[in-house]
């Protein structure tokens, strides 16, 4: 009884000390976290019209920055504001946008950052275990300032992209909020994303606060962040962290060989992600990939491409539908596609789609912007006849079909990154 008392004892002491630093790093999290609503009117690629909600967390008090996902401040243009705890909304600008990782920085007037709020400490340098005990941060269905508890279940990969698996529990309002250690509080992660609920428990995902730190530290500096376009893409293994070389070119096919197995960068064993691949070469100059090959290693030096894949949206506004060139990364650049379509609008009702490839206006093939532009506006006022390419049914397929449309032509504009729109 005496042992089982004891023991009993000591137990509570660790459950009461384990609540406490909780309750601690909880408590400050409410300082650094805020409330972001971004309104986009002309959407491009997979955004959507309309307003939406997310988190996101103060990184420097002076600068004003603030963290969170891309698709919380939105790809497209959008009207971006910010709310701290007890304190009105505010008018946010983008500083960056990645298209590689879910992340971007907002920036508000720091005069508008109210006095008790503090930067948030973020773990750069941490690499997570399995079990690390994380408190997942935000605003779920919009209750204000939630939080729950997990641990780390793992690294993964989604779509090509690094990501911590956690199974404290994100909902819509979490993504963008910071996802921290709970015994020191220092940010680990950015909730990002969730499995669907319907098929899956416990089964959700963060932005390695490690990533973003790379982005961060190079803006601080001056520098260019943007991810490089390579010259090379991976195939999909079935093994966990393998990079296999799929396909080469360029100057890059000089070294680099298909079927190479890439296990280290700039002498890192860990960086088998192509994530943690770009993290080394943001900002830089040359890179170094130890390759496997013909089962021996061997180390190449990498001049690394000057192109990046900056955060670029221009599109031609006609009729109520946002025309422009693809913004996935390996698309062909040069043809106009069908980005949006407004509700009962004239597009709409011309029977033009989402996703349509623009071959043809008036019988001009239009191959770039000007072309485009020159078209809408030479038949404002008048109807004008597309010629367009539809790829078929289920989606995904790689047949097309043409189709002929025909339109009036009202209020033509352009509208950018930034969401200036130009008569």
């Amino acid at each position: 009884m005496i042992r089982k008392f004891a023991y009993a004892s000591s137990v509570a002491s660790v459950l009461v000390g384990s609540y406490a630093l909780a309750k601690d790093v909880i408590v400050d999290a409410a300082l650094f976290t805020v409330k972001i609503s971004s309104a986009v009117e002309y959407p491009f690629g997979q955004d959507f019209k309309g307003t939406s909600r997310g988190a996101g967390f103060l990184v420097d008090r002076e600068r004003g920055w603030i963290l969170t996902n891309a698709h919380v401040a939105r790809w497209s243009p959008a009207n971006d504001k910010v709310s701290f705890k007890d304190h009105p909304y505010v008018k946010a600008e983008k500083v960056y946008v990645d298209n590689h990782l879910d992340m971007a920085i907002l920036r508000v007037d720091p005069a508008n950052i109210p006095a008790e709020a503090v930067n948030a400490n973020l773990e750069c340098d941490a690499e997570l275990a399995p079990g690390q005990p994380v408190i997942a941060f935000g605003h779920p269905w919009n209750l204000d300032y939630t939080a729950t508890r997990g641990i780390i279940s793992g690294t993964k990969v989604l779509d090509g992209v690094e990501a911590l698996q956690t199974d404290a529990a994100l909902n819509p309002g979490n993504s963008g909020g910071p996802l921290f250690d709970e015994k020191t509080g220092a940010i680990v992660g950015i909730n990002e994303s969730i499995i669907n609920k319907n098929v899956a428990e416990g089964l959700n995902f963060a932005v390695p606060i490690k990533l973003a730190c790379t982005v961060l530290n190079l803006l601080k500096a001056g520098k260019d962040p943007a991810p490089p376009v390579l010259p090379i893409s991976f195939a999909t293994t079935i093994q966990d962290r393998e990079l296999v070389i799929a396909n080469v070119k360029d100057s890059w096919a000089d070294q680099i060989k298909i079927g190479d197995r890439v296990v280290a960068v700039n002498g890192d064993r860990r960086a088998r992600y192509a994530s943690r691949m770009l993290d080394y070469m943001r900002g830089a100059d040359q890179v170094t990939l130890t390759l496997y090959r013909n089962d021996r290693e061997q180390d190449i030096k990498l001049d690394i491409p000057a192109d990046k894949d900056h955060m670029k949206r221009l599109g031609v506004y006609a009729s109520g539908m946002l025309i422009g060139q693809s913004t996935i990364y390996g698309d062909d650049p040069d043809p106009m596609y069908v980005h949006f379509i407004d509700d009962a609008s004239i597009a709409e009702q011309a029977q033009l789609r989402m996703g349509d490839q623009i071959i043809s206006i008036n019988g001009v093939n239009i191959k770039n912007y000007g072309m485009l532009l020159d078209a809408l506006k030479a038949g404002t006022s008048k109807e004008v006849e597309f010629v367009i390419r539809r790829r078929r049914l289920p989606a995904g397929s790689n047949r097309f079909d043409f189709f002929v449309r025909k339109m009036d032509v009202e209020d033509v504009f352009v509208v950018d990154e930034v969401g200036v729109k130009k008569s």
